[in-house]
C-alpha cells in the first residue's frame, strides 16, 4: 500500500547513458514536529528480539503494511540498520564490520567516557621496543606508545586508539618488521570495551520506539493519502 502511492521519477545508473522510471522512495511524508512532541498521541514500545517493523505493526495495528507509520514517527530511514538488530544479526554485523567481535574497540572510565588506557603488556621479547616508540596493533585496531620498559619481556603502554589484548601481534613500526606477540595484559587504568559490547550498547538504544496510538492511525493514513494525491495530480 505504502510505496504504491508514491510518484515516479527518472533515475540513471550509468551517468545518464540510459534513464529508468522508478518509484521515488526518497519522498517521505514526515510527521510534523508538533505531532512528534505531542505525548498524548503515542506510546513507547520496546522491540522484541527478532521483531521486524512489519511484525511490530501487526502486533500494534493488526496490519503489517502500516510499518511505515512506525518508521516515519521514529525517523528511521533504513530499517536494515536503523531498526534494532536481533542478537544473531548483530553478531554477523560486528564480525563483518570489525573482523572480530571480542577485539577491543576502546577503553572507558567509570563514567563511561572514552579514555586513553595504561596497560602492562607481556611478551616473549620486547628487546627492540623502547620508551616513546609508537605501537601498532597488527592484529586488530589499536594504536599507542611505549610509556616505560620494565624488561625485555614487559612494557607499559598508553593506548590511544582501539586496544591491545592477549593474542595480538604488535610492532613498533608501521611496516611491522619488529614484532612481538602479546601473551598477557593487565589494564592499569580504564575498562576494555569490546566491539560486540560497543555495538550492543548502540543497538539497545534503538530498542525503545514511539508508536502512534491506534485511535490516531486512520487520521494519519488519510493525511498521507491526501498528500500523495496532491503530488500525483
Amino acid at each position: 500500500m505504502y510505496f504504491n502511492s508514491f510518484p515516479s521519477t527518472f533515475y540513471s545508473l550509468d551517468n545518464r547513458a540510459s534513464v529508468q522510471i522508478v518509484t521515488n522512495i526518497f519522498l517521505r511524508s514526515v510527521f510534523t514536529d508538533e505531532l512528534k512532541n505531542n505525548f498524548s498521541v503515542f506510546d513507547e514500545y520496546d522491540i522484541v528480539d527478532g521483531e521486524t517493523p512489519e511484525i511490530t505493526a501487526f502486533k500494534i495495528y493488526g496490519n503489517s503494511e502500516l510499518h511505515w507509520i512506525l518508521l516515519h514517527l521514529n525517523d528511521i530511514i533504513d530499517p536494515r540498520y536503523d531498526w534494532v538488530l536481533s542478537q544473531q544479526q548483530l553478531k554477523t554485523y560486528v564480525e563483518t564490520l570489525y573482523g572480530s567481535i571480542n577485539a577491543i574497540h576502546h577503553y572507558e572510565d567509570s563514567d563511561g567516557n572514552t579514555i586513553q588506557a595504561n596497560v602492562i603488556l607481556n611478551s616473549s621479547s620486547f628487546t627492540s621496543f623502547e620508551p616513546g616508540d609508537v605501537l601498532y596493533n597488527q592484529s586488530f585496531n589499536g594504536l599507542g606508545y611505549v610509556t616505560s620498559k620494565i624488561s625485555n619481556t614487559q612494557i607499559i603502554a598508553t593506548v590511544t586508539q582501539g586496544g591491545i589484548q592477549s593474542g595480538n601481534q604488535i610492532s613498533n613500526n608501521i611496516m611491522g618488521t619488529n614484532k612481538a606477540n602479546v601473551t598477557s595484559t593487565t589494564i592499569i587504568t580504564g575498562t576494555a570495551i569490546t566491539n560486540i559490547m560497543y555495538e550492543e550498547n548502540k543497538n539497545e538504544k534503538k530498542r525503545r520506539i514511539r508508536v502512534l496510538k491506534p485511535e490516531f492511525v486512520q487520521k494519519i493514513i488519510n493525511k498521507f493519502q491526501s498528500k500523495m494525491n496532491d503530488i500525483n495530480e
